[in-house]
């Protein structure tokens, strides 16, 4: 086994590719799609259908995070990355008090006057959407568990702006996607569960990824297919981001 990066040199080497990509406009920062939200601009027809393919992924993204578990061959590792897993399914499934993180946006769709049944039929979905956060969890499936682990951590929740300078987050003046919805949609604050205790989850949950890669993603090749399932993370998030704003903003 060829020695990689040192932990830190490897961890700023995804953050710098993840710079590049934004330079280059394969990550749009701001995408159109948050300024179009955080100014109000899309009409509430074009919010429902959102929120009815948010929760497919949501719904079906902790799928990807229990394939990586049973990918992976270290028991210590596999109960690290059982707290992160246990706190998107439910942890009162262990004697918590919270639920599963994705019925927290049903209080969302609720407040829209969606019912349940369309929701969980996932009938609205747009194939194209459904196929890109299928390729999530089939590329979970197929690679190693350290590349699903770099491909999560690359997209989970502020990690990039942890690791991204202040002047190029580019987000003055915009309103976080809750703020919006209270704003502009006349959501009640009760509606809002999920941004408030997922947003703060995430950046336990990027600590366990970051710490999870400090330890194991430690030779050249194990480094370079972590850094190449980041490219794919992004790719795909930037996809879905496009699919909902050609199809509810722009068509």
């Amino acid at each position: 086994m060829r020695r990689g990066l040192s932990a830190e040199e490897f961890l700023a080497t995804i953050w710098q590719e993840r710079r590049r990509y934004v330079r280059e406009g394969r990550i749009k920062q701001p995408h159109p799609w948050r300024v179009a939200l955080s100014q109000g601009k899309v009409s509430r027809e074009a919010l429902i259908e959102y929120v009815k393919n948010r929760y497919y992924f949501l719904a079906n993204i902790n799928r990807k995070d229990a394939q990586i578990i049973a990918n992976c061959p270290i028991p210590e590792a596999r109960r690290t990355l059982l707290r992160k897993y246990l706190d998107e399914e439910g942890q009162d499934v262990a004697g918590g008090s919270l639920g599963p993180h994705y019925y927290m946006w049903l209080k969302i769709s609720d407040a829209l006057g969606v019912s349940r049944d369309v929701m969980e039929s996932f009938g609205d979905v747009l194939p194209v959407y459904r196929y890109t956060v299928d390729a999530v969890f089939n590329f979970a499936k197929q690679q190693s568990w350290l590349e699903g682990v770099a491909a999560t951590y690359a997209t989970e929740g502020r990690m990039w702006k942890r690791h991204t300078p202040k002047e190029e987050h580019r987000e003055e003046g915009l309103l976080g996607e809750g703020e919006a919805l209270v704003q502009y949609y006349g959501l009640p604050r009760d509606a809002l569960l999920f941004y408030d205790v997922h947003s703060d989850a995430n950046d336990d949950h990027g600590d366990i990824n970051e710490a999870i890669l400090k330890k194991y993603c430690i030779s050249v090749e194990q480094q370079e297919q972590a850094l190449a399932a980041a490219r794919f993370r992004w790719e795909n998030q930037e996809a879905r981001s496009d699919i909902i704003y050609q199809y509810f903003v722009l068509a």
